[in-house]
């Protein structure tokens, strides 16, 4: 059986040391002894891993430049200085903070990587190569012993010119294109991710940084980000939902709807919130001590109960509420299950309380009694140009504060990472984590029933973001262990669809969708 991964970064941690020779070969395995903070520094699908098990030969892989709001942080530097530094350099990390390397760079570097020839002590196989499809034809599916590789672009800021700025947007687009232009495959575009950009308003996505930097700003999208998703169209390149804002993901569907209904919507890495979006103005007792703060909203919210006995949903707004999932099923797109136990609603207890941050802007407008017709008059507003986004503009010299709740949450958290520790053998939640993904696939399903769409089992895949510093569920940790996932799932659905008669399908009809084989279609189908 085949596997797929629309969302995975192999190459992400070459970037974290001098770009000299010393970096890492994109075919090793990272592995820190001390499992200091669990599993999210060690390796989950490089080069190497993708290709041991001999049945995965297609991947859509994520290029990605980290923000300096992600690199300029605390942890980091000391874990540089000390514990980490075969893995984390200062010189490196200061070269990528002080702009001395732009983004440009950071990105060209990190193609470079993916596209080097394995190195003598990767020992890797001579057979074993790597092919940048340039042609859906020169994807050959009985040859495992090739990785087939289609790109996505993850964070608009990845093409911003000199500085790290928007100082010319057509110069940014003219960054965008001289890469769509080599040719290679390019199946979607995100323009948001974990800190403010000059495009669109991001969801807050905090995985154990500090706040300060990766807080939302602005509302909605920008003319830049306007301009940014037309000219992707044009180069047929599709968008993707995921790290944009509730109000922004409103705005885009809007607009794609009205002037590109024929471009599905990509849901790349994503979980769900399990409720509504009108949860924010018809069930105003879900929103526990909104405070209105100098940076924005804090807020808390109670973890929703999942459908299946014992599981939950993430409620944040970087999860996908039902209308969402409307949306991109109602477009013909494709949803890739993200494996971060987080985003699953599985790292912390039932009743557990969780912070989300929002704009002062998008706060107000999605509390408001009058609040669809809000986004309905910011569309219309952006449609013809006049856009007012707030304060978007991420400061880095004087870095949006944080008072001493703020720092004691992110002290209590780091402290909970570091307490974390690699599991070996078949740990005693292996069975729960496979029931939140199987959680997820039902949920959605209930969702296309109750607002009278298709059933979604031509629409769903795994998007893993393995690599992107998360700590993935232990049925599925790493990219050899597509298999066992596989046939752990199907057992579990096994049990559960005599609970679900509307299902129609067998659990190995399901899971082998899931797995692969939508996937391949849709490739098929658009390229």
């Amino acid at each position: 059986m085949a596997f797929f991964d629309l969302h995975c970064h192999p190459g992400l941690k070459t970037l974290f040391l001098p770009q000299d020779g010393r970096q890492f070969s994109v075919w090793s395995n990272l592995n820190p002894k001390d499992h200091l903070i669990g599993d999210i520094l060690e390796s989950q699908c490089s080069l190497r891993m993708l290709m041991q098990e001999g049945d995965i030969n297609l991947i859509c892989l994520t290029l990605h430049p980290p923000e300096i709001g992600m690199i300029d942080q605390f942890l980091l530097k000391i874990g540089a200085a000390t514990i980490y530094k075969k893995f984390l350099s200062r010189e490196r990390l200061n070269e990528m903070i002080t702009l001395t390397s732009s983004y440009q760079q950071t990105f060209a570097q990190e193609f470079a990587n993916i596209s080097a020839a394995p190195r003598p002590e990767d020992q890797i196989e001579a057979r074993k190569k790597v092919k940048f499809l340039k042609s859906w034809n020169e994807y050959n599916v009985t040859d495992f012993n090739t990785l087939h590789i289609v790109f996505n672009l993850e964070g608009g800021h990845t093409f911003y010119d000199l500085n790290n700025r928007v100082k010319d947007i057509e110069q940014v687009v003219n960054n965008f294109n001289s890469f769509i232009n080599k040719g290679f495959k390019v199946l979607y575009f995100t323009l948001a991710h974990l800190t403010p950009n000059e495009f669109i308003t991001h969801a807050y996505g905090n995985k154990l940084l500090t706040k300060g930097p990766l807080l939302p700003k602005g509302i909605g999208i920008t003319a830049f980000g306007k301009r940014m998703i037309e000219n992707a169209y044009a180069k047929k390149v599709f968008i993707d939902v995921k790290h944009m804002s509730l109000v922004s993901r409103r705005i885009f569907y809007l607009f794609r709807k009205k002037y590109f209904p024929d471009m599905p919507i990509m849901a790349s890495h994503i979980g769900l919130a399990g409720e509504s979006w009108t949860v924010f103005r018809k069930d105003r007792n879900m929103i526990i001590n909104p405070v209105k703060k100098s940076y924005g909203y804090k807020l808390t919210w109670l973890k929703n109960r999942g459908r299946l006995e014992g599981t939950d949903f993430y409620p944040l707004s970087i999860n996908l509420y039902n209308e969402d999932i409307r949306e991109i099923l109602e477009s013909k797109g494709l949803i890739g299950i993200s494996l971060d136990l987080r985003i699953l609603g599985g790292k912390d207890k039932t009743g557990t309380l969780q912070n989300d941050f929002y704009s002062h802007e998008e706060y107000e407008l999605l509390t408001a009694p009058d609040a669809d017709q809000k986004i309905q008059t910011l569309f219309e507003q952006f449609d013809i140009g006049q856009i007012d986004n707030g304060n978007t503009m991420l400061n880095l010299i004087h870095p949006e504060p944080q008072d001493m709740e703020d720092l004691k949450e992110a002290d209590a958290e780091l402290k909970s990472i570091f307490a974390s520790k690699k599991k070996t053998g078949l740990s005693p939640d292996y069975r729960y984590h496979v029931r939140l993904i199987l959680n997820h696939l039902i949920r959605i399903w209930e969702i296309t029933g109750w607002y009278g769409i298709s059933a979604p089992w031509d629409n769903l895949c795994i998007g893993s973001d393995f690599d992107g510093m998360i700590a993935a569920v232990d049925c599925f940790k790493n990219s050899t262990e597509a298999a066992a996932f596989a046939q752990a799932l199907k057992t579990e659905l096994e049990l559960e669809l005599p609970n679900y008669p509307g299902i129609h399908l067998t659990a190995v009809e399901i899971v082998d969708r899931l797995m692969f084989q939508n996937a391949k279609a849709f490739l098929e189908k658009h390229f």
